[in-house]
């Protein structure tokens, strides 16, 4: 059965914050792009952070074309709600200091996102990298920062009609296949990938029986040969390069009877929520990977409307696929 994976956000909304950067004729870009500013398309589909950043950066746009001619002291405040979305948040804080200093605009957002507000991560570097900002290369930087570099070296607006399907996402299809068995075709990803959760396929083929077959039209995952009896008792891995997969590789364990000795997930109780605390608790907290990791895993799961954030069709595509499967 094929599975049509979202855009990858990472990339998107880089992509995005480089239009807007490079693109946008107020700042001396090429006037290349839509009368907007903006050449990546938004529709119901793709991921809801990306929206969020779409949205805000094309009212800043607006705002920037109205308030121009105004004197600091005439300019009307500026508020952009940014839902819970970490991303927009850090790249407009940055994106607001190197481009619009001193103007009268205001991010704010959900309760939980104003927590998070102010604390420099990963996205604040890639943002800083991305407006062209000399940050030195340090050793084992973080994939998304090692993304944004090469996507500001590479940067064209033709990008957008090319940007990868999500290797996040399909932590969750490989979550499925490992405890529930079968084989699924991902449609979109590739091997060579700017995407550091690319490692999900390494992982659950060396720790759960999951391999990977790479197609010209994506990777197909199975689990047709390998009975849980031959599973390691205990793993051991380090999520610092890839703190997104902690959900569902914590829940595979889990369901394999498998005890994870888990590092580098010091940044996952400043996530959407705090990560370590709702796998414990099989809590969603109104989380996107949250929900999805526990639905994958066979929970029931109330809180669906977070999925939106970052993967709208999972939920209809899960029920399908368990249908497709239930039928044999």
């Amino acid at each position: 059965m094929n599975i049509r994976l979202p855009i990858s956000k990472s990339i998107a909304n880089r992509l995005l914050l480089l239009q807007a950067i490079h693109g946008d004729p107020l700042y001396g870009g090429p006037k290349e792009l839509d009368s907007n500013g903006v050449s990546l398309r938004v529709s119901a589909d793709m991921p809801d952070d990306v929206r969020v950043l779409h949205d805000a950066l094309q009212a800043l746009r607006q705002y920037q074309s109205v308030q121009s001619a105004k004197s600091v002291n005439e300019k009307e405040p500026l508020t952009l709600y940014l839902k819970n979305c970490g991303t927009a948040l850090r790249f407009l804080e940055v994106h607001l200091a190197q481009c619009y200093p001193g103007e009268p605009i205001t991010l704010t957002g959900d309760a939980r996102l104003m927590e998070r507000k102010g604390k420099p991560t990963t996205q604040t570097t890639s943002a800083l990298i991305l407006h062209g900002v000399n940050v030195p290369v340090e050793a084992n930087e973080s994939p998304y920062i090692t993304m944004s570099r090469k996507m500001a070296q590479a940067y064209q607006p033709s990008l957008a009609d090319t940007i990868e399907r999500d290797w996040s996402a399909a932590a969750f299809w490989y979550e499925y296949v490992a405890i529930h068995g079968g084989e699924l075709l991902l449609d979109g990803l590739t091997d060579n990938s700017l995407q550091g959760d690319r490692i999900v396929a390494d992982i659950y083929a060396e720790h759960f029986g999951v391999t990977t077959t790479f197609t010209p039209q994506g990777v197909k995952i199975s689990n047709l040969h390998s009975p849980i009896s031959n599973l390691q008792s205990s793993i051991a891995i380090d999520f610092t390069n890839c703190p997104d997969l902690y959900p569902a590789i914590a829940l595979t364990c889990e369901r394999l009877g498998i005890t994870l000795h888990a590092t580098g997930t010091e940044r996952l109780a400043y996530k959407e929520c705090n990560r370590l605390e709702a796998v414990a608790h099989h809590e969603t907290r109104h989380d996107h990977r949250m929900a999805m990791a526990l639905l994958a895993a066979g929970f029931v799961v109330d809180d669906t409307d977070c999925i939106a954030k970052s993967y709208p069709e999972f939920l209809k595509q899960l029920q399908a696929v368990a249908a497709h499967f239930e039928r044999g």
